[in-house]
């Protein structure tokens, strides 16, 4: 009988242990310029729950990096990515942001980034629907949690004690953090200054300094090998040196072209697929909700401190719900107005500037769909950019 061979497994953890304590600077030549700039538009999941390529592309002045949420995937012919490509103002659009990724997600990237953050100018995209009642959901921030992140907040702080305390009691109320006993215990002991809780962390942290470093050589592997697949297909014909009236023309023809089959002004396509089937279960569907109570607040909070705390320079975007299809689900007007409010009040409090679009929420083709920005609705943040780029 032939004996089994273990060379295989032998040549494969040598490898790994290789990979592993090889010094990360004799790897990061290999994330060129090219990379992160073929990285801007890609919207890859595993590069926002890292840090390599966030980090090269916070220390360019080339980039401004826009961070949001589902509506940034949405890469029509206005939307920046597409517009500064073919108007070009010397910055490149770097998107930062996908589908259930709110504020608290943000929070712990720039705790992470925030030294990179320092008099960066950037733009933060909010959705009014982060701030139902429940805010963000066990699920959601499952989909989109980084492990490195997290245990990058646990073991090497960047931000005020103040800033620990409460990330850490809002990362506890997490299922997938407190599922992990090692954060776990780390992160009671930024809350808990008894004995036995700090002499718990204390054990355990140099395992916990051991997977860090796995986790950023996952990173750095990753940051390396990924071949990004999202290309931009601008449209030099519509957008190219067009005055803001024509733009607004050639995005209200191309919307009203694609949303002809409801009273909504929905994208065709989008109100096919999504709403069409079920119609008359979604009336009323949202009379009983509201915007104005949500442990969402708190979480935008951090963000707002934390960027505070790196003196990072951000123009936040208020962006309005579709007012037609909203009154149609039963949110009232009353409580939509309420939340822009609050959110306006919440952001100049702090000292920050806010474009406020509120008052499009019956402007027809501003919004794709029921809540994502689209055609009309990139223009005002177009035109932003460009002041904010040269005048702050």
């Amino acid at each position: 009988m032939k004996r089994p061979s273990f060379s295989p497994l032998i040549a494969a953890i040598v490898l790994f242990c290789f990979i592993l304590f090889i010094p990360n600077q004799y790897l990061l030549p290999m994330i060129t310029d090219k990379k992160v700039e073929e990285e801007a538009v890609d919207l890859d999941f595993e590069i926002f729950q890292g840090e390599i390529i966030q980090k090269k592309m916070l220390e360019s002045p080339k980039y401004l990096p826009i961070y949001g949420s589902s509506e940034l995937s949405r890469l029509d012919t206005f939307h920046p990515s597409n517009y500064f490509k073919v108007n070009p103002i010397g910055v490149t659009p770097f998107l930062v942001g996908r589908g259930g990724m709110q504020s608290f997600v943000h929070f712990l990237n720039f705790a992470d980034q925030k030294n990179e953050l320092k008099h960066k100018k950037l733009l933060f995209i909010l959705s009014p629907q982060w701030f139902y009642r429940q805010g963000a959901t066990q699920e959601s921030f499952s989909a989109n949690f980084s492990t490195l992140q997290a245990y990058k907040f646990a073991l090497e702080p960047k931000v005020s004690e103040k800033l620990q305390i409460e990330g850490a009691k809002r990362l506890l109320t997490f299922d997938v953090v407190k599922n992990d006993a090692m954060l776990a215990t780390l992160l009671k002991a930024k809350i808990h200054k008894d004995k036995k809780t700090q002499m718990k962390a204390a054990m355990i942290k140099p395992v916990a300094i051991l997977f860090v470093k796995v986790l950023e050589k996952r990173d750095l592997l990753h940051a390396i090998l990924d071949v990004p697949l999202t290309t931009l297909h601008p449209q030099p014909a519509l957008v190219k040196n067009k005055t803001w009236d024509e733009l607004e023309r050639n995005a209200a023809e191309m919307a009203k072209a694609k949303s002809t089959n409801n009273r909504f002004y929905i994208d065709n396509f989008y109100y096919n697929k999504r709403i069409k089937p079920k119609i008359e279960q979604l009336r009323g569907f949202r009379k009983n909700s509201s915007l104005l109570v949500s442990p969402e607040y708190q979480d935008f909070q951090m963000v707002l401190d934390v960027l505070k705390e790196a003196k990072a320079k951000p123009l936040f975007v208020s962006v309005p719900v579709n007012g037609y299809w909203y009154d149609y689900m039963g949110l009232s007007k009353k409580d939509r107005e309420g939340y822009y409010k609050k959110i306006k009040q919440q952001i100049e409090k702090e000292g920050f500037p806010v474009l406020d679009l509120s008052s499009h929420e019956y402007d027809p083709y501003f919004l794709k769909d029921t809540i994502h920005l689209g055609y009309k609705g990139w223009l005002p943040i177009d035109k932003a950019i460009i002041e904010f780029v040269h005048k702050y």
